[in-house]
C-alpha cells in the first residue's frame, strides 16, 4: 500500500538533510527566523567549539539566558567568558534583550 502523505523527494532519490530539517521544524512550528530559535542554531558559533559540547541553552527567562554546564569547571569557564558571550548575543539578537547569564551545573 502506498503512503498517502506527500514525500520530501521522488521515490528512489536520497533525502536532502536540509529538506528533512526544514520539514521537521515546520511540523514543530519552529521558525528559524525567530531569534529564540536562531540563537539555538548559532549556539556553537556563539559559545565556541571548546565549550559547545559542555554548555547548552536551557531557556531564556526575561532578560536572562539560562545555561547548563555538564561540570562545574565548564560552568566556570563559560562564566569567565560571559562578557564576550553577551556581547555576541546582543549584537546578533538585540530583540531578545538578554542582559545576563544564569549558569546551572549538573
Amino acid at each position: 500500500m502506498k503512503d498517502k502523505k506527500p514525500r520530501l523527494c521522488k521515490e528512489g532519490e536520497p533525502l536532502e538533510g536540509r529538506k528533512v530539517l526544514d520539514f521537521v521544524l515546520r511540523s514543530l512550528d519552529i521558525n528559524s527566523d525567530n531569534p529564540k530559535a536562531a540563537i539555538g542554531f548559532e549556539w556553537q558559533k556563539i559559545i565556541g567549539n571548546r565549550l559547545y559540547p559542555h554548555v547548552k541553552i536551557v531557556e531564556i527567562k526575561g532578560s536572562t539566558l539560562v545555561l547548563r554546564a555538564d561540570h562545574p569547571s565548564w560552568a566556570q569557564i563559560a562564566l569567565m567568558q560571559q562578557k564576550k558571550i553577551l556581547a555576541l548575543i546582543t549584537k546578533k539578537y538585540p530583540s531578545l534583550g538578554i542582559k545576563s547569564i544564569q549558569m546551572l551545573s549538573a
